[in-house]
């Protein structure tokens, strides 16, 4: 995995997807004994933070080949709902939607990729390319100027499709061939798409700074993936960049991701004791530095709700809504999902937690695997259904609510999610399931607490 130290700068990839720079794996059968015992291992996914090496552009002799108008997707202009949660021990929960943008600052350091769209497949499947498209829908007319254009390199083949071609896909054809050029690692903008949340394209980037005409653009290009619109042509749409400043700004806009402000309501009618439990593990961990808080706002005659991250432990209410700095590379790797998830309870972060095999010994070692519904602090692990691979993790907060970082690079910032949007980025493919642990010495206070109560 390289590591954010100076090197001449590489065209940056989307931000906003998937396993962007992927995450350990961990591999496991997830069979409890009653000692609770599991077998597995974390194998590291590695993929590249700053995308693969550009390719000369010549001349493409392929011209504009008047394809049907696109039809975007169905979907309609409308503001996201705020968030309420349902009722449950961890009170009543409500937020509003933000948007995060990675700061200008950490972007300053990238180039900006090429205008020129490219498309790459393995050089093993050059006989199956014109298959390919014409499955995807292509006539042959469009078809053969793609042939022709192929630009061999090593291993992979290249075809430069102009401007013109790109934007005139139509919807269906766009996600068909987009879904195939996911399959090859190569195509860093189509493995990771930037993902669309919500109801709309204009109302995802609605507060953004970018022109209106650039975001009819977004919409023109986009695609359907999974339950979400997606987004792979940022080379074309730096076509329609008025200046460099615009450039960067279209590319910081393709950072965008979203986020849950999330607030704990409070009145003299909450119960108290009920809320404490459940923040505090249910064992009462943490209660010495949650309940002031809580009883003063109950108390007070202004105050009605508590922003949710005032009761999370420190390393989550240091690192939410931030991206991690460069100087979080100095241990080699930049910080995943695993590290997060795993260090969710710690004041200060456990470093060896990046390498895979710790990782590996501190879930195996430390944790039991449960079942939903889960409970505050319960690990959340998405795992391969054929291989039972972990490919990405977070934590449970309350009801649907997650604490997660999706992926391994520095524009993936540490957010607050529903599980519902997480299963949509990382389940898209129906092929994974969500499997819940627990640290050790919770579940058996709890099971310890439950029993005494049954006496």
């Amino acid at each position: 995995m390289p590591t954010a130290t100076a090197k001449t700068p590489r065209p940056l990839i989307p931000l906003m997807s998937k396993g962007f720079i992927a995450a350990f794996s961990l591999l496991t059968s997830f069979q409890a004994s009653s000692s609770g015992q599991d077998a597995g291992r974390l194998i590291p996914q590695i993929d590249s933070l700053l995308g693969s090496p550009s390719v000369l552009v010549q001349g493409n002799p392929m011209l504009g080949t008047g394809a049907a108008p696109l039809q975007p997707p169905a979907v309609q202009p409308a503001k996201s709902a705020p968030y309420e949660s349902s009722v449950g021990p961890w009170g009543k929960l409500v937020g509003d939607y933000i948007y995060l943008e990675a700061p200008m600052a950490l972007l300053e350091g990238f180039a900006l990729p090429s205008t020129q769209t490219r498309w790459t497949f393995p050089s093993a499947n050059e006989a199956a390319i014109p298959k390919i498209f014409a499955d995807a829908g292509l006539t042959e007319d469009q078809i053969k100027p793609l042939i022709a254009s192929l630009v061999r390199d090593g291993e992979v083949v290249h075809t430069l499709p102009p401007l013109d071609f790109v934007l005139g896909l139509p919807t269906s054809i766009r996600t068909a061939i987009y879904t195939e050029l996911a399959k090859v690692p190569t195509n860093e903008y189509h493995v990771d798409p930037v993902l669309i949340f919500g109801s709309s394209v204009e109302e995802w980037y609605r507060t953004s700074k970018l022109r209106p005409e650039l975001i009819q653009k977004i919409n023109q290009l986009s695609y359907v993936r999974g339950e979400t619109i997606a987004f792979s042509d940022i080379p074309a749409l730096l076509n329609f960049a008025q200046s460099d400043s615009e450039a960067r700004l279209i590319f910081k806009a393709c950072t965008r991701t979203r986020s849950l402000m999330i607030r704990l309501l409070l009145d003299k009618n909450t119960d108290v004791q009920e809320l404490l439990a459940y923040w505090s593990f249910g064992v009462g961990i943490r209660r010495k530095d949650i309940e002031p808080i809580i009883q003063s706002i109950i108390e007070s005659d202004t105050l009605r709700d508590l922003g949710l991250s005032h009761i999370l432990p420190a390393q989550p209410r240091k690192l939410l809504f931030t991206y991690p700095g460069l100087d979080m590379a100095k241990h080699g790797l930049l910080p995943d999902c695993h590290w997060t998830s795993l260090n969710f309870y710690n004041f200060d972060p456990h470093q060896y937690l990046l390498d895979s095999r710790l990782a590996t010994s501190k879930v195996l070692e430390n944790c039991v695997p449960v079942e939903a519904p889960y409970q505050f602090g319960d690990i959340l692990f998405f795992l391969d259904n054929a291989t039972g691979d972990a490919f990405h993790s977070c934590v449970l907060l309350a009801d649907t609510l997650v604490y997660t970082k999706n992926g391994r690079n520095i524009l993936s910032p540490w957010v607050i999610m529903t599980i519902d949007d997480v299963k949509k980025i990382y389940l898209f493919r129906g092929n994974g399931r969500v499997q819940g642990f627990r640290r050790k010495d919770i579940q058996e206070a709890r099971q310890n607490t439950t029993a005494g109560a049954s006496k």
